[in-house]
């Protein structure tokens, strides 16, 4: 995230524990609020701090901002760009701008919304030439103000050997999950894939590689659980 301070963010600050490092380039200015941002129509729930301070071209009369995001040059990525306009625009002025993701167009004419955050990705994932992918926010012929940027994430996508667990087994225990209240740690994305990540009080079937694995076991005692036994189990 965009910031002039050296402060790392992370759980309590957001709920889900990513680390926010701070970034900043000489050629760049900040511009903040005080106010709250808007985040509630986001599922990305991204801590305050991550929004308030937003990335600007120091010359406003340079057309984009350039930004290397460094990864193995073989993984594929997503790019998630993180916005909200912080300053209260009037009505003769506009902040418009292209977004693209190596030379490639993923969202033309964006206008951030005031104090609300949103949030831009590539589509599809994309491979970046040289461990750089380079995003360019271009400022739009019509816009009176340069673009901006509060934050930004790469994700690499990961290439699993196995297969996906069986997507009716999924549907089962994410039901008994949710029917249950059930909160535990390691219940996160796919309960049998990859092994070492097993949820626990799972069993799995041991399969060939080309074969959806199936949960053959649900272990779950010392849970507290009362009422009716689910038709998932």
């Amino acid at each position: 995230y965009f910031t002039n301070s050296d402060f790392l963010l992370r759980y309590q600050e957001d709920v889900y524990d990513r680390m926010w490092s701070p970034y900043n380039q000489t050629d760049w200015k900040q511009i903040s609020t005080s106010l709250t941002v808007n985040t509630n129509s986001s599922s990305f729930h991204l801590p305050q701090d991550t929004l308030k301070t937003p990335a600007t071209p120091a010359n406003a009369s340079e057309p984009l901002i350039d930004f290397e995001f460094p990864e193995s040059s073989n993984d594929k990525v997503y790019i998630y760009l993180h916005f909200a306009e912080v300053q209260a625009l009037r009505a003769n002025e506009t902040r418009e701008f292209d977004i693209s993701l190596n030379g490639v167009p993923i969202n033309d004419s964006y206008r951030p919304l005031y104090l609300q955050s949103e949030t831009v990705r590539n589509p599809t994932p994309v491979i970046c030439e040289n461990s750089k992918c380079i995003i360019k926010l271009s400022k739009s012929a019509k816009s009176t103000h340069p673009p901006l940027l509060n934050a930004i994430e790469g994700f690499a996508v990961a290439d699993f050997r196995q297969s996906e667990t069986d997507d009716n087994d999924v549907m089962a225990i994410q039901n008994i999950k949710a029917a249950y209240g059930l909160s535990r740690i390691s219940w996160q994305g796919d309960p049998c894939v990859p092994r070492q990540f097993l949820w626990d009080g799972l069993n799995c079937s041991e399969t060939d590689a080309s074969i959806q694995p199936r949960i053959t076991a649900l272990n779950l005692s010392s849970s507290g659980l009362t009422g009716t036994i689910l038709s998932d189990i």
